[in-house]
């Protein structure tokens, strides 16, 4: 299997269990191409819809299709941003739980991992991933 294949399963798997985490706590509405854009909106507090796009990789139709969807499940609100043109994308109090609730799973995950692999070698496969993000992201 090579490293490109085995990074989508990987990423593919864990975003699944987290969403099928989230829905056994009541977060309906949710799916995989939603899901992945909640750690951006998070980080990048304010992120305008075509800025988010551009950083996951979706067209602007399909951003703002997901976007209205989030926005009617009350998991976001678009708010006026320093660009008059583009609103900006925030967190709602439910967004926000969501958050709190996946990054309690993700910790939890990442405590098992710790289990299996020793910290020491979580440790080291995380640095690795930071490294091949890194090599990736410079070749763009």
């Amino acid at each position: 299997m090579s490293i490109c294949f085995l990074s989508l399963e990987t990423s593919k798997i864990f975003n699944q269990l987290i969403l099928d985490e989230l829905s056994s706590q009541g977060f309906d509405g949710l799916s995989n191409a939603l899901i992945v854009l909640f750690p951006y909106i998070d980080e990048y507090k304010g992120i305008t819809s075509s800025s988010l796009a551009s950083k996951i990789g979706y067209t602007r139709q399909a951003m703002h299709k997901n976007l209205t969807k989030l926005e009617t499940l009350g998991y976001i609100t678009l708010a006026a941003g320093e660009n008059k043109k583009e609103k900006a994308v925030l967190l709602t109090a439910k967004g926000m739980e969501l958050m709190k609730r996946a990054t309690v799973f993700i910790e939890n995950t990442q405590q098992e991992l710790s289990d299996l692999l020793g910290e020491k070698g979580l440790q080291e496969y995380m640095e690795y991933q930071y490294k091949v993000v890194a090599h990736l992201n410079h070749k763009k």
